[in-house]
């Protein structure tokens, strides 16, 4: 490290820039750098710098809430916006699928009111690809939040993606090759940005069930043209769509899960759940 310092020192914004480093790169002779829009790498033996970019501010981070229908989605990222602004945060907003977006919003919202054919009917890889074409037309927007220094708060992305998708299939081998195909699709066909911190609120299902039997209301709802949505009519699904993000969530360490019932199985106080969230985006402010 005094090594590495000492060759940075003549470039005041670098070593400035050195913030965190990868101890376990070092022994692959590089150094990874966070904080930068780009991994920039140190070669060990050269002792070269190559960067293309560098910030002397951190980033705002990319947050994702997740949860089956009717978790409450809405209601706390309502109160994650109001608490980054509190601390002077700006922040950006985005609701996935996009209903208003022309082409990929228009034929999702087509296949949800059933137009295109039942649930059973329609194979859930060209309903993926929909959902995927949606996030990435929106791409260069968050990418654009970002760039400009401001916190981007999602409902709703790629597990969404993966959860609702796969859990149309039986088989636990449809179910994973379905989710790598989204994954690689995603993130690496289309190159969408990565969030930093993605959040499943697992509520009662007692509580979803109850919810999706109201009567739903809102803007958000304008979507259906009076229609049902083929997602939340299937309560069988929502519990396969729980048990998929459940199980995604034991190996994608950014993918956190809130347990939002209280001991006897109850809806947890709107409070008492952002509580939760908020211990989560602290280490990321």
């Amino acid at each position: 490290m005094s090594s590495v310092s000492s060759r940075l020192s003549s470039n005041s914004v670098a070593s400035k820039s050195l913030c965190l480093i990868d101890q376990k790169a070092v022994s692959r002779n590089e150094v990874r750098f966070f904080f930068v829009p780009k991994i920039m790498i140190i070669n060990k033996k050269a002792l070269t710098l190559k960067v293309e970019t560098i910030l002397t501010e951190i980033t705002m981070p990319f947050i994702v809430l997740e949860g089956v229908d009717g978790a409450g989605k809405s209601t706390q990222i309502k109160k994650l916006r109001e608490a980054l602004a509190a601390r002077g945060i700006e922040s950006e907003y985005l609701h996935f699928p996009r209903f208003d977006a022309p082409i990929y919003g228009d034929l999702i919202a087509r296949f949800l009111r059933g137009e295109l054919g039942a649930l059973e009917q329609v194979n859930p890889y060209l309903v993926a690809l929909l959902y995927a074409g949606d996030r990435a037309e929106a791409a260069p927007m968050i990418r654009g939040w970002l760039s400009e220094g401001k916190a981007v708060i999602v409902d709703r992305y790629v597990y969404s993606n993966v959860g609702y998708q796969c859990a149309k299939f039986k088989s636990e081998e449809e179910r994973a090759a379905l989710q790598e195909w989204i994954m690689r699709t995603e993130y690496e066909e289309f190159a969408i940005p990565e969030p930093d911190l993605s959040i499943f609120l697992d509520v009662p299902f007692a509580f979803t069930e109850r919810k999706l039997r109201e009567q739903r209301e809102g803007d958000d709802r304008s979507y259906l043209n009076g229609a049902s949505d083929i997602h939340e009519a299937s309560l069988d699904l929502q519990r396969t769509v729980r048990e998929v993000y459940l199980r995604a969530a034991t190996t994608d360490e950014r993918l956190k899960v809130i347990d939002c019932s209280t001991g006897e199985g109850q809806m947890q106080t709107p409070n008492e759940i952002f509580a939760k969230i908020e211990a989560l985006v602290e280490p990321l402010l």
